[in-house]
């Protein structure tokens, strides 16, 4: 379906600058580097008012638009909108920026660099038709090249605003910013531009305590490397890691033999835990256990033997490797009143009141948010309900450098 009538639109482009140097330097890098532009394009697309419609997303740049014959609005109420957010998207864009940079805690190239991130925005004003491709809107026409065109611009600068000479007569910029105008020359077209140089500084305050406590990117990046480092303990436990692991652990912790002989060798392989919580108090039969941070399923394989069939285990781990080796070593070992789910200690997927006994081995420790979790406990945990933990535990305060360094957390 396709609408032949052009409509006349306002066409903007929000583009990320500072970042494709390092998409191409390393795995860790390429990942990491992808998890903060994602952040930092969400920030434009919430950004975004009801004035301006989200055409499409085009890698680390947003596509949109705003169709100058609003039914039931005038242009009078959406021109200024528009402009207010020209401005605005560079405020909320440079503290998305210092935030990222003050909780960062990876050295890798990508977040090493989150002070390099600019964004460029592009406005034409002119014409578009709209059709549509199966459930997809697609916008074309000569001013939807222009646009796209005006990306490859003279401006020497990583930050700023180009607005074409027909886009001026459309919406405004303060006059107190500073402004050059310049001619840009294309196939499409030669095009006349005004450029405005927004201030690439934040006023953004973060909790300097706390490293995790505003940053879901800083979060995000610690769990995945932390899922890479336990991927590996699933799938070669043979590689050797900086804790023990395995056989020898349950000999360090003291796991009784006869608790170990059902259990399936691929699970015991990848066992990593930091203590016992099986020993802190019985569990019996008939009783709901929730096992967090469950790795390969040992407690759990063992708690569901204590538990038998009357009762339910539910480990909950967000290593996907370590969960496929869990629910093997369940299903050869027959054990059908016990799951494995993904998810995180933070938010377990468990409900209200539903466990006896909750039970940990060597996870809450890397958590950023602690007392999340022991909040999550308690919901999940019955009336007079137990908590058995082996952990790692300090006698004095952790260091603020340490804290910030990701190879600490991760292993």
């Amino acid at each position: 379906m396709q609408d032949l009538e052009p409509k006349p639109v306002i066409l903007l482009i929000a583009d990320i600058s500072g970042y494709t140097q390092f998409m191409l330097s390393h795995q860790k890098a390429l990942v990491h580097s992808q998890m903060v532009v994602s952040e930092l394009i969400n920030t434009i697309v919430e950004s975004v008012g009801p004035s301006l419609e989200v055409a499409k997303l085009e890698g680390d740049a947003v596509f949109m638009f705003a169709v100058k014959e609003h039914t039931g609005t005038s242009w009078g109420t959406t021109g200024p909108r528009i402009s207010e957010w020209l401005l605005r998207v560079f405020e909320e864009f440079n503290n998305k920026v210092a935030e990222l940079r003050s909780y960062s805690i990876c050295k890798c190239n990508a977040c090493a660099n989150i002070d390099h991130l600019r964004i460029k925005v592009i406005v034409h004003s002119g014409e578009a038709l709209f059709h549509k491709i199966g459930t997809f809107y697609e916008l074309a026409g000569v001013d939807v090249i222009t646009v796209h065109r005006l990306l490859k611009n003279s401006i020497n600068a990583d930050q700023y605003l180009l607005m074409t000479e027909d886009a001026t007569r459309d919406l405004t910029v303060p006059d107190d910013i500073e402004r050059t105008e310049s001619e840009e020359v294309y196939d499409v077209g030669t095009f006349k531009t005004h450029v405005w140089f927004p201030s690439t500084s934040s006023d953004y305050a973060p909790d300097p305590s706390e490293p995790f406590s505003q940053s879901s990117v800083a979060v995000e990046i610690l769990r995945h490397e932390i899922r890479q480092e336990y991927c590996e303990v699933a799938n070669k436990p043979e590689r050797g890691f900086h804790f023990h692991l395995g056989r020898p652990l349950t000999e360090i912790v003291e796991y009784p033999e006869a608790w170990l002989e059902t259990i399936p060798e691929s699970t015991i392989e990848s066992f990593a835990g930091t203590g016992n919580p099986l020993s802190l108090g019985e569990i019996g039969p008939g009783e709901h256990v929730v096992d967090i941070g469950c790795g390969a399923g040992l407690d759990s394989l063992i708690v569901a033997n204590f538990v038998g069939g009357s009762g339910q285990v539910i480990g909950v781990d967000m290593t996907p490797d370590m969960l496929r080796k869990a629910r093997s070593s369940a299903a050869e070992m027959g054990l059908n009143h016990m799951e494995f789910r993904e998810g995180y200690a933070e938010c377990l997927p468990v409900p209200d009141g539903w466990a006896d006994v909750v039970i940990s081995n060597g996870a809450i420790n890397l958590s950023p948010h602690k007392p999340t979790v022991f909040q999550e406990i308690y919901r999940v945990l019955k009336p007079g309900g137990r908590l058995q933990i082996g952990d790692i535990i300090v006698d004095k305060p952790v260091p603020e450098a340490a804290k910030r360094d990701i190879e600490l957390w991760s292993g």
